[in-house]
């Protein structure tokens, strides 16, 4: 599954979990944009969206969002991210060219 996923600020956090583990982990801010299938709106989420281990370094901006399914150790099914490809800008279209008067 994929969806349209604008970036808004990257914040590292680590230190030392409650089993005494360390953790490491990149934590996005954003927004999703998501297409309503029947009405054809679209509606933005604002979340949080933790990438992960190894993920190459994102920076704020738009990007296609690849998920797959995780089950976990609670038996819950729920979305992960594979990976964030960012969406090339379009370059801005000239105006159309004003036609000769007749």
């Amino acid at each position: 599954m994929k969806s349209r996923i604008q970036v808004l600020s990257v914040e590292n956090k680590s230190g030392r979990g409650k089993s005494g583990n360390d953790y490491n982990m990149n934590i996005c801010q954003c927004i999703v944009h998501d297409v309503d299938q029947s009405s054809g709106n679209e509606k933005q989420i604002i979340g949080e969206l933790v990438l992960p281990k190894n993920h190459p370094v994102v920076v704020p901006g738009n990007y296609d969002g690849e998920f797959g399914i995780n089950v976990g150790m609670d038996k819950r099914i729920t979305g992960r991210l594979i990976q964030l490809t960012p969406v090339a800008s379009r370059p801005a279209q000239a105006p159309a060219a004003s036609r000769p008067a007749p």
